[in-house]
């Protein structure tokens, strides 16, 4: 396997994980043609549902607007993670935290009113906005552990192959402008493994060089120890689902996207499968509160390791377009572009 391959891999993995969570549904329902009363009407509706004691929820829908508009694609997190591989095509030379800054505010700060963001992407435009500077704009930000870095870290491997220490450092640059603490461990994290997957590097060598990234006593060292714990007492992968929801994924909090938790969770459900694409995947999405971020992250891992060729032409046709659904100025894309240009970008850097 060549290194396009792994490239593509891990791009159209992310993608393909994102893609098919149940909550990309949702992702798929902020398209610009569907207007905003039927947002409301949507939330409303199952808000009385619940009061009448109904237990099926109404789901996006796309009367009298084209029927394509709900159909699979993928939606946040590859949005994000394209955006940090465009800073770094725009990158004049090396890449440097100067340059994910400029892309911040070159193309997010003008289009802030437009975006579909996470609640740390949110807080960082708006602490851009008054003059902070990272890293205060990831410290001083209310979710700064969330895992939004984390996907924009794949691009940051790619282009890192080989060399895990440069790529954890520049993943580091890029998350603190929205994470500090475990939201950064978690980037540098994911940004080593995909290095070396994309070198070439087997899934237990890549993870186990990513866990050197969790500070000793942090919280994600913590549930990673009992992510590892969850993977040694499982007959088979899927009992993963339940030892992952009732130890590692809380349910105290009201929100699923958390670093400590979402990245070990992933680790430990590639390995569990083998690095197997389909089923890493099918399986994450089995994590009805991670659902919105773990089967990209898998996704991401696992593309590396098995390569472009595991995704189906069928699945990469519907892939391959980005719709803009977080971030606008990206409609139109080309994510099989925009790999190999990074490819290309990775072997003169």
């Amino acid at each position: 396997m060549d290194k396009r391959e792994r490239f593509l891999g891990a791009m159209f993995g992310l993608a393909y994980g994102d893609a098919l969570s149940f909550p990309a549904l949702f992702h798929r329902f902020q398209h610009p043609d569907i207007p905003r009363k039927r947002h409301q009407f949507l939330w409303r509706r199952n808000a009385e549902l619940d009061e009448q004691g109904i237990s099926r929820m109404m789901l996006p829908f796309t009367h009298r607007i084209a029927k394509e508009t709900l159909e699979i694609c993928p939606t946040d997190d590859t949005e994000w993670a394209a955006f940090t591989l465009t800073a770094l095509l725009e990158c004049d030379g090396a890449p440097s935290a100067a340059c994910f800054l400029e892309a911040w505010r070159k193309h997010i700060l003008p289009a802030k009113d437009r975006l579909h963001t996470s609640f740390s992407e949110r807080a960082a435009i708006e602490n851009l906005e008054r003059g902070l500077l990272p890293p205060a704009t990831g410290d001083d930000n209310p979710l700064h552990y969330e895992d939004c870095a984390v996907a924009r870290a794949v691009p940051i491997g790619l282009i890192c192959a080989g060399d895990a220490d440069r790529a954890a450092q520049l993943a580091e640059a890029d998350a603190q402008i929205t994470q500090a603490e475990d939201g950064i461990y978690a980037a540098r994290a994911m940004a080593a493994a995909v290095a070396l997957l994309a070198d070439g590097a087997d899934l237990d060598a890549a993870l186990r060089r990513a866990r050197r990234e969790f500070p000793d006593d942090s919280w994600i060292a913590h549930l990673d120890a009992v992510a590892q714990d969850c993977l040694g007492e499982i007959e088979q992968p899927a009992d993963l689902t339940i030892l992952l929801t009732a130890r590692v994924i809380n349910s105290v909090y009201s929100y699923g996207s958390v670093a400590p938790e979402t990245l070990p969770s992933a680790f430990v459900t590639a390995t569990a499968c083998g690095g197997d694409l389909h089923q890493a995947v099918a399986l994450a999405a089995g994590v009805a509160k991670s659902a919105d971020s773990l089967p990209a992250m898998v996704g991401a891992l696992c593309g590396a390791v098995q390569g472009w060729g595991v995704v189906s032409p069928l699945w990469r046709g519907a892939l391959t377009t980005l719709r803009g659904l977080s971030l606008p100025f990206l409609a139109g894309a080309d994510l099989e572009d925009l790999a190999d240009r990074l490819l290309e970008k990775a072997g003169t850097s």
